[in-house]
């Protein structure tokens, strides 16, 4: 054997136990633990008054159901001057507050028993969360929706990227708006779910900024010659469309 065939032998084994190797190291993080964040999406089981802790602010766009003493299905934005209109042209200060407390101030306005008004949020126009990483969709901005945690947030938005580390996520908190020092959060969403250990569990504030990190392996994989793409979507059970991964069976 030449000493070039040698060593082309050597490359061949070497990449082989690579693989190997990220895929022994990385399995509890892998497509189950991918698969156990969206098992369970039931979000008012795990936080049933979430809305009722959000606050309103502007343009938030509410929804007043007053048992009929107002057009019920008219849409209530926030304007800048902090207010919503009413059916009787008079404006009712709503920006800072929580909804059952703008529920108790229309129900005031109107003579009526707390127990028949109920105010809910149509559209989360005021605050966002910013989402980093191997994220499902990719990527962005979404709205705040109250102090959901991160387990929470991530259901609602579909999950994470395949080549996503559950064991390697943060919140990172940045208070420019007080002008305190920014903090970070680690996030261990395999004690979460596989242990229902809720300590990391976050729950999000304002502005918070969420990162999802990556796996050796879904880094490495761009890296493998074409030949040994079959090999690697075996043993990870992720496989190549176009240019994009997706999970395989698992």
């Amino acid at each position: 054997m030449r000493p070039g065939q040698r060593r082309s032998s050597w490359q061949v084994h070497g990449m082989l136990a690579l693989a190997l190797g990220l895929t022994a190291g990385c399995a509890a993080s892998g497509p189950r633990l991918a698969k156990a964040l969206m098992a369970d999406r039931d979000p008012a089981a795990h936080g049933a008054d979430i809305e009722d802790h959000y606050i309103v602010h502007c343009p938030d766009l509410l929804e007043v159901d007053t048992a009929g003493r107002l057009d019920d299905n008219v849409a209530r934005p926030v304007g800048a001057d902090s207010r919503i209109p009413l059916a009787d042209g008079g404006r009712l200060h709503a920006d800072g507050l929580t909804t059952p407390e703008i529920a108790r101030a229309v129900a005031d306005w109107l003579g009526l028993p707390a127990e028949q008004v109920h105010v809910g949020v149509i559209e989360y126009n005021s605050q966002e969360l910013y989402l980093f990483g191997e994220v499902a969709g990719g990527e962005r901005p979404i709205p705040y929706q109250g102090p959901e945690t991160v387990l929470d947030l991530l259901q609602r938005i579909g999950g994470v990227a395949p080549g996503a580390a559950l064991g390697n996520v943060q919140v990172v908190r940045s208070h420019v708006a007080d002008g305190t020092s920014p903090e970070l959060f680690q996030v261990d969403l395999k004690a979460i779910l596989l242990c229902d250990d809720q300590k990391t569990n976050v729950r999000l504030e304002p502005f918070d900024q969420i990162y999802i990190g990556q796996t050796k392996r879904s880094s490495l994989e761009p890296l493998l010659p074409p030949w040994l793409q079959p090999l690697y979507e075996r043993l990870t059970g992720i496989r190549r469309v176009g240019t994009s991964n997706v999970a395989g069976p698992d």
